[in-house]
């Protein structure tokens, strides 16, 4: 397996076809994450993620993902979802190309946000292994593997933008 960085890159704005609806990921006191969906497109695979945290884990999820404005703070350093993405024989993170919660950002409260990962190929296998975590705020690494099926669109030569 070669190692790859899905890049942060937003899909096509048509022509896709969802090809899973999406589960339930991590369930636990104050985090729920699930996903959303996998949305086929000619060019690669869209993912779609929702993740609500409640309690002292929100607040812990917003000093995460603050804004880093001031130069001389040591702290000065951030985290997110971590995803690692699977496809024949890439393995890599993604980077999310949404960052910005949706909710609870300031103050108290839910934190809630849907981070997107654009994976730059469609698995020939029609299985996607999935690791996603956050241990900063206490979501372990956890791990499943989507079963895609066959793409949608199969005269289609996936592969090539995976580099992108």
């Amino acid at each position: 397996m070669r190692r790859h960085r899905w890049s942060a890159l937003a899909p096509p704005t048509t022509g896709g076809i969802v090809v899973h609806a999406g589960m339930p990921i991590a369930a636990e006191k104050d985090l729920a994450l699930e996903l959303s969906a996998a949305t086929a497109f000619s060019s690669g695979l869209l993912l779609r993620f929702t993740l609500c945290v409640t309690g002292d884990r929100a607040d812990f999820a917003r000093y995460e993902t603050r804004a880093l404005t001031d130069p001389g703070d040591w702290s000065a350093q951030w985290s997110y979802l971590a995803v690692r993405v699977g496809a024949d024989d890439l393995d890599g993170y993604a980077d999310p190309f949404h960052l910005t919660p949706d909710s609870g950002q300031e103050g108290s409260g839910p934190y809630r946000t849907t981070p997107q990962y654009w994976i730059g190929t469609y698995p020939t296998t029609g299985s996607l292994p999935l690791t996603t975590g956050w241990p900063q705020v206490g979501l372990h690494p956890t791990s499943v593997t989507l079963t895609l099926g066959p793409s949608p669109f199969p005269t289609t030569a996936f592969g090539s933008g995976a580099r992108r």
